[in-house]
């Protein structure tokens, strides 16, 4: 990827190219896997990145082949104020803004042959987990998981706790965030009370640019039935008590883990945390899933309750996969998230792919491009109520977005395919730069705390923003119990666990 300077009145000029519209393939040939696709200008398409950066002030102008709301804008353009939010974006710069820009002083990236999209939405990690990996997956397979919870780690294949310390937890919890929002996430559920280099969707603070952005904050629920202690599962569905049980904050967005296996009693429990949330206003989504019936979609469908795929940890641990063409078709909004480290994934993209290999293998290519592109960016923003406010890149929303290199690629699905830590150019959350090459540092808005990542990942050098004041980047990066190579996640991770065996 190159970088150079060009004058702010050449890119004003520029997006102002004439228009063309199709359906997901364009005459150029770019294919955006099911997203209606505005040409702007082609010449964008088909070329490696090679962003241009001028201009100075707290304004941004973002030019590249940009998915907003719903459409790919093939050297389209993306308008972010000083306060973060998107105040346009499409083709051509209104005169408006314009002026306003002429006015304010804006930084401009302008990055022919790069892909400009909302950030990755991860609603399931266990941060405190997801500091080591084993070399091989699980050999065996359970039924629950309160099957292989109370196995030593020898005998099931990897360790499943997070460090007692509280300093060390602190430590490898801000090392994994730190590692997703390298590669494009930019929000996380089930990260505790950790605030680092991207949204954690458990704080509250308003108008943080590290927390829920609607200032609700989003409560997950490992164990929903009290089974943490007892291990076992329910052997018939759930009495009257029982439902009664299941702790629910009911004034706000609701993620437990539900149906995590392939037995009665993970199926039970689907059942069961439906009635207790029953007649709930606030949003519910269910991590797993894995035991979801057919005739437990039509409830899932009727309570707008969605459902968060794990499909890596789920092939790993169950071989076994939740019926996503049946809920995608029942119109139940479906989200990803990574796990933790031991059994999923280590980035976003990287759980995508796995879901993209089960598609191609077994699900007949029902999920388009487009499709999984959702599930990473906006149905997750719409699975814990922040439609409207991240996901999209649309005007008025909060401008959490990461630029990636499409190396000369011109289709979505081989884009999702292949880009991995080493394509990914720059990543903004609510506007300022969490990630980006360190050529850039100080010349666009910035989260606080930066500094030069020294490891020069994918032999690139890269500026790292957003570290925790009190746990600086060179301290995390000192910390022996995360085992995790980071160098993994230049490329991406082989697929071959992502098929039922």
């Amino acid at each position: 990827m190159k970088l150079t300077l060009l004058p702010l009145s050449a890119l004003l000029l520029s997006a102002c190219a004439p228009l063309a519209t199709q359906q997901g393939l364009v005459a150029n040939g770019f294919d955006a896997g099911g997203y209606p696709v505005v040409v702007c200008d082609a010449a964008y398409a088909g070329r490696p990145a090679a962003c241009m950066v001028s201009g100075s002030g707290d304004r941004q102008l973002l030019r590249g082949n940009l998915i907003s709301n719903g459409r790919m804008y093939v050297g389209g353009s993306l308008l972010v104020g000083a306060d973060g939010r998107i105040e346009a974006a499409g083709c051509a710069v209104p005169v408006n803004a314009v002026n306003a820009l002429q006015a304010a002083k804006t930084v401009t990236i302008d990055c022919p042959g790069a892909v400009i999209s909302a950030g990755f939405v991860n609603l399931h990690e266990h941060i405190d987990y997801s500091y080591q990996q084993p070399a091989q997956p699980p050999t065996s397979k359970w039924i629950h998981r309160n099957q292989w919870r109370p196995l030593p780690a020898a005998e099931r294949g990897f360790e499943g706790d997070a460090p007692k310390d509280e300093s060390v937890r602190a430590e490898v919890s801000e090392r994994a965030m730190l590692r997703h929002a390298l590669s494009g996430s930019t929000a996380v559920s089930g990260a505790k009370d950790y605030r680092a280099y991207l949204r954690n969707l458990k704080l509250a603070e308003v108008g943080s640019v590290t927390a829920a952005p609607a200032g609700k904050p989003v409560l997950d629920s490992t164990f929903p039935l009290n089974d943490a202690g007892t291990m076992q599962w329910p052997t018939a569905p759930c009495t009257a008590g029982q439902v009664a049980g299941v702790r629910v904050n009911r004034d706000n967005p609701f993620v437990p883990h539900v149906g995590e296996g392939t037995n009665e009693g993970a199926q039970y429990e689907v059942d069961c945390v439906l009635d207790a949330i029953r007649g709930k206003t606030t949003p519910n989504a269910f991590i797993h899933g894995v035991a979801i019936s057919e005739a437990q979609i039509p409830r899932l469908q009727a309570q707008d309750v969605g459902v968060v795929l794990s499909p890596r940890s789920n092939f790993q641990l169950y071989a076994a996969a939740p019926p996503v063409t049946q809920l995608k078709a029942a119109g139940v909004t479906l989200s990803l998230g990574t796990d933790w480290s031991p059994s999923g994934s280590l980035t976003m993209l990287d759980e995508a792919r796995c879901l993209a290999r089960y598609n191609h293998d077994r699900l007949g290519g029902q999920l388009s491009a487009a499709d999984l592109h959702r599930m990473l960016t906006e149905n997750g923003a719409k699975a814990v109520g922040l439609q409207g406010q991240i996901g999209r890149l649309a005007v008025g929303e909060l401008a959490d977005a990461v630029i990636i290199d499409s190396e000369g690629r011109r289709s979505l699905s081989e884009l999702l395919d292949k880009t991995a830590l080493k394509q990914t150019v720059a990543v903004f959350v609510g506007g300022k730069a969490a990630s980006f090459p360190s050529a850039w540092a100080g010349k666009l808005p910035q989260l606080d705390n930066c500094a030069p990542d020294p490891r020069d990942l994918c032999g690139q050098q890269r500026t790292v923003c957003g570290a925790n004041a009190l746990r600086p980047l060179s301290q995390l990066l000192k910390q022996a119990i995360y085992t995790i190579d980071d160098a993994k996640i230049c490329a991406p991770q082989p697929t071959n666990d992502c098929v039922v065996k």
